[in-house]
């Protein structure tokens, strides 16, 4: 789970506040996400990479860990301010061995969601084909035959066909793959732009071919800004 970024959108709820932690209702984004990863049985650790008001963080994983079965661990990116979450995936690079599914920390999903990206076994993107493309958008473009070739939010919207929501699958064989290149950006200098920049590197150069699921008519939430706030709070409502 990466959740090293400032949330400065949303300030000033995040002034002195991660933006996992700003509250929807009676919870949190992360206890949010966390509880829907803990449901589907399927895990014994969720890693959050922490960079703004780490210790607020490392506080909760503490208090959650001891009241539930999951165990959440903590990494720190010290470099947060001036990396985007290409590096804050690097920093779990020791967790890559037996693969994993990354979530970026500020969705809310539907309760399904998660179980969906639990329950796959080669590595999968999932996608919203049915999320009207703007400038924010993670877009994918795909082949005749629905294989992933492009995903940036630099695309043009009128070649692309999803939204990457920022869940996904990397199973174990790939994720060796994806921990070499992220490396190797790293030692490039490379560390100021989003993961799925090492993704297309994997497409492009590894012949990389993940599973595209998608799960339109599904409600989530990225949330960046005080629409995108209110908008899953209503859906908690």
């Amino acid at each position: 789970m990466l959740a090293a970024g400032t949330g400065s959108r949303l300030w000033p709820l995040t002034a002195d506040t991660p933006k996992c932690l700003i509250s929807l209702g009676p919870t949190t984004i992360l206890d949010r996400l966390l509880d829907q990863l803990q449901n589907t049985g399927c895990f014994t650790q969720a890693v959050v990479v922490t960079g703004f008001a780490a210790e607020q963080l490392d506080a909760f994983a503490q208090r959650w860990s001891m009241c539930n079965e999951l165990e959440v661990l903590t990494i720190h990116n010290d470099r947060y301010a001036h990396t985007n979450n290409l590096f804050s995936l690097y920093r779990a690079l020791d967790w890559f061995d037996e693969g994993f599914v990354l979530i970026d920390g500020d969705l809310v999903l539907s309760v399904d969601i998660v179980g969906v990206a639990a329950g796959c076994e080669r590595s999968t993107i999932i996608v919203d084909s049915d999320r009207a493309l703007d400038a924010e958008a993670m877009k994918c473009r795909l082949d005749c035959d629905g294989r992933l070739r492009q995903l940036s939010k630099s695309l043009a919207r009128e070649v692309c066909h999803a939204e990457s929501i920022g869940l996904s699958f990397i199973d174990g064989d790939d994720a060796k793959i994806l921990g070499r290149r992220l490396e190797e950006l790293v030692e490039q200098g490379i560390v100021d732009e989003y993961y799925e920049r090492a993704y297309q590197d994997l497409l492009d150069h590894h012949g990389w071919n993940p599973d595209i699921v998608d799960i339109v008519g599904h409600w989530w939430e990225e949330v960046d800004d005080a629409r995108d706030l209110e908008r899953a709070q209503l859906r908690m409502s």
